[in-house]
């Protein structure tokens, strides 16, 4: 893709070696055109009635966006999922070199501006299912959740009473491509809660450095959007707004890519008329949680470890690299 075109780009498709399939590639539409109807062979085989509109579709970040509520350049919002996703939209990319990923957002005129990394809330299903097999096991045995235990847990240690830090690059990082998951401070004096605490606070600093190099390259926002299973936990909520100092918006809907998706088929079927009335009759915002001044140098200063941590292991990952 040429991003100032919007077309393919025949010299772009040479320098991978593919240019001769160049006049072979399908046309490109957004995400909402209608590009068809479902056929009669296409009904029998998936039960779908015939002649239901077909519109051409849009990638997960960019549904998870429009179901954020990504209609303008003011916004911004996160997934906290397996994947930390971090993005905005604005009328030109950025182009300096200091966002991982600039793309053609599903609404016409508008880029995706991203940051993202495989290092969010997965690392925590990883400890839950290592760590806490028996805490599991007792929640289900009483009819409550494992995640209750985690967040009684995580509360039940103020940020300041433990210095335990945690890189939560359990299934890839946002620094290094070799970098590890890694707790530094680990004491005989510390325990489960405390590392979970650390785990909490380390994929929180992640988005933080993700959110750190969108907003090099533009304004704070009033408010962030926060989705994804992180969003499930109000202990966790907190610590965002507090580590970020940016007012966290909490998203209602649970499957954020079904639902942008759903609002484009909803556009190409005619029950909406653009991507702004798809938002405003489904996006609901649930709460607001506000962050808390007084934690404002607390979690600077952790993050300020957690960035010389960081630092202090460029190299070492060397060592990894055949596992």
């Amino acid at each position: 893709m040429n991003m100032t075109t919007g077309e393919y780009d025949r010299e772009l498709l040479a320098l991978f070696g593919l240019e001769e399939i160049y006049e072979k590639l399908p046309p490109l539409r957004h995400a909402a055109d209608l590009c068809g109807h479902v056929t009669a062979g296409a009904a029998e085989k998936t039960l779908l009635p015939e002649g239901t509109p077909v519109t051409a579709g849009m990638f997960d970040v960019d549904a998870c966006g429009i179901a954020s509520g990504l209609s303008d350049d003011e916004k911004m919002c996160m997934i906290a999922g397996t994947w930390s996703i971090n993005e905005y939209i604005a009328k030109a990319p950025v182009t300096n070199g200091k966002v991982s990923l600039n793309s053609m957002f599903c609404i016409p005129g508008y880029y995706l501006i991203e940051e993202s990394s495989p290092t969010s809330a997965g690392n925590m299903e990883w400890f839950i299912r290592n760590l806490m097999g028996y805490e599991k096991k007792e929640a289900a045995a009483n009819g409550g959740s494992v995640y209750d235990i985690t967040n009684e847990w995580v509360a039940s240690i103020e940020p300041q009473d433990s210095k335990l830090i945690f890189l939560p690059f359990l299934n890839g990082s946002n620094e290094e491509a070799l970098a590890k998951g890694t707790w530094i401070g680990l004491t005989a004096y510390h325990n489960k809660r405390h590392m979970l605490r650390a785990v909490y606070e380390g994929i929180v600093f992640s988005h933080l450095t993700h959110v750190k190099r969108l907003l090099d390259n533009r304004e704070a926002p009033e408010s962030i959007r926060l989705s994804g299973g992180a969003a499930n936990s109000e202990v966790w909520v907190q610590i965002f707004a507090d580590a970020l100092q940016i007012p966290i918006d909490v998203i209602e809907d649970k499957e954020l890519g079904a639902q942008g998706a759903a609002i484009a088929a909803g556009i190409g079927a005619g029950i909406y008329k653009d991507y702004e009335e798809g938002i405003s009759r489904t996006v609901k915002i649930t709460k607001t949680v506000q962050p808390r001044p007084e934690y404002k140098k607390i979690y600077e200063e952790k993050y300020t470890a957690y960035r010389a941590v960081i630092k202090a292991l460029s190299g070492v990952w060397d060592y990894f690299e055949n596992e």
